[in-house]
């Protein structure tokens, strides 16, 4: 038997190597010279064979190609009682690959497989036992789905072969239907071995017939249809043979079959509904059952169709073809079926289409969110794990977000928190729609805050997992949330765990905890001094900025947190000076120092620390250099605000900086929150100095009156209403400038020290108008811009 098999796969080589020499045939210019050389001799893993490994080198035209194959020569007979050598020996004369001088190496690997047999002894109910589980596992995913074996032989008891192909072919030419499913049927048989795909491939009779077959009788046979696409199917799982699937518009074919079968599914439940109103409960029954089977098939076949189409959507060209011909609609309409292979080819294909902001749309049009649902959680874990793969892509899109949210799956995804297996998923659909603070609340009665909490705190590494602690920090914005988070000894734990990892992300959630006003941040006060210790102590700039950031949360009373005694401590003037010095810090580490120094400022007894230290000096300077970040201009500004209120800063900024003059300048700046907060500080400035109240008045009055001056201005010139307006504009345009304090001799934007008066800019459109009064300048009936601490 052993001697039959090697004799007809050397058959088998020789017609293919005949075929590809005259395939290649390149002209008479060119010549090949080809050699074999025998390499590694070894035993099989798993079946009684050896494996003989060799290259063949092949010169083409002075080119020198090689390729490595491998030559597998069964041993059927070999058993305990064989003798070994002339086994071997019979083995090296009939292998042309093998020369006697490999005769002992052959000896030895024969020898190997014949003790692997005896070790590995089973009684024959194992034996059976093993065989078809093995059977079992090398049946493919398809096979599994038809519930048919691998046939070998036919209903007459012949074995089905690739010889015999010609005959099998004759039979689609019958008139009878019978005929043409059988022939397909042996057909499948022979393609379900990947050895015999290239051999069919190349006879051009093969897949002409099949197809025009497929064209003309797809309509009158469901049977001959499913073998055909399984046919197809199994060319499809190689890319090498798509570009002649496509050639012979295997695709098309496939597609349309798809499409008539979905309008047959609709059709036949229409006549069912009809059916079910007038039939009697017998009827209804028989109706009912053959139904199913009706059904059953049809999932059959559509899940084969599709299984061909997603192999074939590996080139995005073809893809797009699919896409135009509404393959999106069809898989979300596949998602009621019941065939639980189908629904989880249809979620793995919705999510390959996923990945395009296209097919996405398409989706949620189609309602697909509402359709995932029953799948979550699904009886099969592979088919959760797929939804929810599905879901993930989709939730990027802040519609399809808002989609499932409003089906219900928070609480879904909440218990699947619970399975180790689908956790990573979950979190990551829960974080996506975590970062919508309308669905931030939704999690405050649900167990996912406890499960957040608890992992985060006894988590294994030194560093929480980022999509976790990317959750919890998105979780605690949500001041109900902060609550729950901080519960107990929650807190506590957070606090501890920080303290000894130094993690940023989890200093980043503390942040968010810090920020809002109450319980939560009364309890974090009591650990202001061990987090100023730390922000000393670190060189992780990431985890400087969420300190500091923490720190500047802090806006409570000198009573409860002595920041005047922790900036003296631990030398905090220092550190903050040395950050801010020119090129020192990122600006994101200065943003936030800026915010500490303003908390800090809120207590009286820290405005002369800052007094004797150059800091308000450096903010100053700072705003001039950061002009152009609204955000720094605005803080540092809100912070300067906080300097004024108190005696000792004020007289520094006063008489020993230009900032008046700049903040009257700010009053131009396109950003109106920016314009609020100088006209604020302004105020503030004329409460405490008469000299610049004048000054800022007259200035604020020219600069909300702007256009109306510069009209009268042109109609003085004009000569109209000349004495009329002479006062007026005598004590509009002939202001002295703003004063100049020593040491400050720096030009402030849009004023000079050597011209006496104002150079006059015209505000944005968007710029709010004042109205005239007695204090010349009052805004509209608009509330003050708040600004929290």
């Amino acid at each position: 038997q052993g001697r039959g098999q090697v004799s007809k796969r050397r058959r088998s080589q020789g017609a293919t190597g005949q075929g590809r020499r005259g395939g290649d045939n390149m002209g008479d210019g060119e010549k090949a010279r080809r050699k074999v050389r025998p390499g590694l001799i070894e035993a099989d893993p798993l079946e009684c064979a050896l494996l003989v490994h060799y290259d063949i080198e092949e010169v083409i035209d002075g080119e020198k190609q090689t390729k490595s194959s491998v030559k597998k020569i069964k041993l059927s007979s070999l058993s305990l009682d064989s003798d070994v050598a002339m086994v071997a020996q019979d083995v090296v004369d009939k292998c042309k690959l093998l020369s006697s001088s490999k005769l002992p190496l052959v000896m030895e690997v024969i020898q190997q497989i014949v003790q692997r047999a005896h070790a590995g002894m089973r009684n024959e109910e194992d034996e059976v036992e093993w065989e078809a589980n093995w059977q079992q596992a090398k049946r493919s995913e398809v096979d599994r789905f038809m519930g048919q074996e691998h046939q070998l032989f036919d209903s007459a008891g012949q074995s089905i072969s690739l010889d015999d192909l010609d005959s099998y072919l004759e039979m689609l030419y019958e008139d009878d239907m019978e005929h043409k499913i059988r022939g397909t049927f042996l057909i499948l048989q022979l393609v379900r071995d990947p050895d015999n795909l290239e051999l069919l491939i190349q006879k051009e009779q093969f897949l002409g017939l099949l197809t025009r077959l497929f064209r003309e009788e797809a309509n009158k046979s469901m049977d001959l249809v499913i073998n055909i696409v399984y046919i197809f199917f199994a060319f499809s799982n190689f890319s090498s043979f798509h570009e002649t699937m496509t050639e012979y518009k295997m695709g098309d074919m496939v597609l349309k079959v798809i499409e008539l079968e979905v309008k047959r599914s609709a059709h036949r439940v229409e006549q069912a509904q009809k059916r079910n109103t007038t039939a009697t409960g017998e009827e209804l029954e028989k109706e009912t059952k053959k139904l199913k089977i009706t059904e059953k098939k049809q999932d059959k076949l559509l899940y084969v169709c599709f299984h061909v189409l997603l192999n074939m959507a590996e080139d995005i060209k073809i893809e797009r073809k699919m896409k135009k011909r509404g393959i999106t609609k069809m898989l979300v309409g596949m998602l009621s079926r019941r065939s639980p292979e189908l629904l989880l080819l249809a979620v793995a294909f919705l999510k390959k289409l996923s990945i395009f902001k296209e097919n996405k749309d398409e989706m949620r049009q189609c309602n697909i969110a509402q359709a995932l649902m029953p799948f979550i959680p699904a009886p099969s874990q592979d088919m959760t794990m797929a939804t929810l793969r599905l879901i993930l892509n989709l939730s990027f899109d802040t519609a399809m977000r808002t989609q499932v949210v409003k089906d219900g799956i928070i609480p879904k995804l909440v218990k699947l928190l619970k399975v180790a297996a689908m956790r990573h998923l979950s979190l990551k659909v829960l974080y996506h729609i975590s970062m919508d603070d309308k669905c931030k609340s939704m999690f405050t009665y649900t167990d996912c805050i406890p499960m957040v909490v608890n992992m985060v705190q006894n988590f294994p590494d030194k560093f929480v997992e980022k999509t976790l602690i990317a959750l919890a920090i998105n979780l605690a914005a949500n001041s109900r949330n902060a609550e729950a988070m901080a519960a107990g000894e929650n807190l506590n734990g957070f606090l501890n765990r920080l303290f000894q990892s130094k993690d940023p992300l989890l200093a980043k959630m503390l942040r968010n905890l810090s920020q809002h006003d109450g319980a939560v941040k009364l309890r974090m006060a009591e650990f202001v001094a061990d987090l100023a210790a730390l922000t000393r102590q670190t060189t992780n700039a990431d985890l400087l900025v969420e300190l500091l950031g923490i720190l500047g949360n802090m806006t409570m009373s000198a009573d409860t947190i002595p920041f005047s005694q922790i900036l003296i401590d631990y030398d905090m003037i220092n550190f903050l000076h040395n950050h801010l010095a020119a090129g020192a810090s990122e600006d994101d580490i200065m943003l936030e120092i800026i915010i500490f120094i303003g908390t800090c400022v809120s207590d009286p007894q820290c405005a002369p620390i800052f007094a004797n230290s150059q800091l308000v000096a450096v903010l100053y300077d700072l705003m001039a250099d950061k002009q152009e970040d609204d955000e720094m201009v605005l803080q540092i500004t809100y912070t300067l605000f906080r300097c004024l209120q108190h005696e000792s800063t004020r007289e520094v900024l006063l008489n020993h900086t230009q900032v008046v003059s700049y903040f009257v300048d700010l009053l131009y700046d396109k950003n109106a929150e920016i314009r609020k907060m100088a006209d604020q500080t302004l105020d503030l400035v004329m409460q405490y100095d008469a000299e610049w109240a004048k000054q800022i008045r007259l200035r604020k009055f020219q600069i909300y009156n702007a256009q109306w001056l510069e009209a009268m201005q042109h109609h003085v010139q004009d000569g109209g209403m000349q004495g009329m307006m002479q006062g007026a504009t005598h004590g509009a345009t002939n202001v002295p400038q703003l004063r100049v304090n020593k040491g400050y001799g720096m030009e402030v934007a849009g004023y000079s020290n050597d011209d006496h008066s104002p150079v006059y800019q015209k505000e944005d459109q968007d710029a709010q108008q004042m109205r005239v009064s007695d204090n010349f300048f009052v805004e509209d009936d608009e509330d003050d811009f708040g600004y929290n601490d």
